[in-house]
């Protein structure tokens, strides 16, 4: 049961990691708006910046070796569960999520300076569709499940607030912003759980899926904070992915100065 409940964890916050090459001169899209660290609206501008980014992100930036992110792929990932009675543990492999390019920016607030950036971004997804193949392993107290399947996992009316910070760090002669925090208590509206696997009996298979399709906003609830260690990391190599190939001067430039 603890496998299928970290699956619905997995379904609201899943992400891509990618590695990337220094070029400080490498060419931005004309789509992107650039905005100045010093503008009294930055938060305003970042977030039309990101409004008009996400469909484009569709396919990708090849500009930058930014992947795709609809639909969103992860190789492997890991998530784990401990308390005193329950343990669970839960590979994911070739997850695929979709609808990340369909999100909406309500609100952004945003701070920069020479050295630091902190941003909040409420955003809110009509609909995301994750899936992929899972081994996991279960145990409370001494009775153990060992499951592996396919699962499907459909949320609706998801929103919430990510909370990034970072600083700038000097590498090959140029300032770049390395982002350290991030955050999020994504909210729900709806979700639905498909999985096969979970017990070999067809029958108890069922049973753990319409208890999990009843009980899930509290089982979400419970699981999340739990989850966290595991996909920060996976988040900040996303936001990273970008921010580590452009230069702070080209990415945040000061007023009048044109990037240079």
């Amino acid at each position: 049961m603890k496998v299928l409940v970290l699956l619905c964890a997995y379904g609201a916050i899943s992400g891509a990691v990618a590695d990337f090459v220094d070029d400080p001169d490498v060419q931005l899209p004309s789509y992107m708006r650039i905005c100045n660290r010093d503008d009294p609206e930055l938060g305003r501008c970042i977030k039309d910046s990101i409004q008009r980014l996400l469909p484009e992100l569709h396919t990708g930036i090849p500009s930058i070796d930014f992947p795709a992110i609809d639909p969103f792929i992860q190789d492997s990932s890991y998530f784990e569960y401990k308390n005193q009675q329950i343990q669970g543990s839960m590979h994911i492999k070739n997850a695929k999520s979709y609808g990340l390019s369909k999100a909406q920016i309500r609100d952004v607030r945003a701070t920069a300076d020479d050295d630091s950036f902190q941003m909040e971004v409420d955003v809110y997804f009509p609909k995301l569709i994750t899936e992929g193949k899972f081994k996991g392993e279960g145990r409370f107290n001494a009775i153990k499940v060992v499951s592996k399947g396919y699962f499907n996992i459909t949320t609706t009316d998801v929103s919430t607030t990510w909370n990034i910070s970072g600083k700038t760090a000097e590498r090959n002669s140029e300032q770049y912003l390395l982002i350290d925090k991030f955050d999020m208590s994504p909210e729900v509206g709806d979700m639905k759980i498909y999985a096969t696997g979970l017990f070999p009996d067809a029958g108890l298979n069922q049973v753990a899926l319409d208890f999990v399709n009843q009980y899930w906003p509290s089982l979400y609830k419970q699981m999340l904070p739990e989850t966290r260690q595991a996909w920060e990391p996976i988040m900040l190599d996303v936001i990273n992915k970008m921010f580590n190939r452009i230069p702070y001067r080209r990415l945040l430039p000061k007023s009048g100065s044109d990037g240079l």
